[in-house]
């Protein structure tokens, strides 16, 4: 008896080339997050997107921008880093996708560089293809688990 599950491509599934261009962008997002250029995190955006982190959703380009602009200015932590995983990109015609990244987020903000994770949670996506190539239009977090201390973002 042939035990051996097959596996069979799943439908709806972007493109592999559309997967990479997707990855690349959600990639870029944190990249620039903890790398303090957080003031250019809107350039990843369309014009009209919506960004939803848990507290007032930011609306349109410019609010991401001064968003991130305040970031730089003062950041609430000493260091940040986010790992991106399991990114999953669904097509929703030829020229917008939705997605999930798992975030596990590592962040130092009073200076005892735990190596415990500040939170782990999820980013559901929104993205269209422009003539500059995908964008995100909107993005909100979703919280899964934390641990429990917490920091003021502007």
């Amino acid at each position: 008896m042939n035990t051996q599950v097959q596996i069979r491509p799943l439908e709806g599934l972007v493109s592999d080339a559309d997967h990479e261009q997707l990855c690349r962008l959600v990639v870029e997002h944190v990249w620039r997050n903890d790398s303090g250029h957080a003031d250019t995190l809107h350039e990843l955006y369309t014009e009209e997107a919506e960004l939803d982190l848990g507290f007032t959703p930011l609306r349109g380009r410019e609010a991401i921008r001064e968003w991130g602009r305040q970031l730089v200015e003062s950041p609430p932590w000493k260091s940040i880093r986010h790992v991106c995983t399991n990114m999953r990109f669904v097509a929703d015609g030829p020229d917008a996708a939705e997605g999930v990244t798992l975030l596990t987020v590592f962040m130092d903000a009073d200076g005892t560089q735990s190596s415990v994770p500040w939170n782990i949670g999820e980013d559901h996506d929104r993205f269209v293809r422009t003539e500059e190539g995908w964008r995100i239009a909107s993005r909100r977090y979703v919280n899964l688990f934390t641990r429990g201390d917490s920091i003021d973002i502007p």
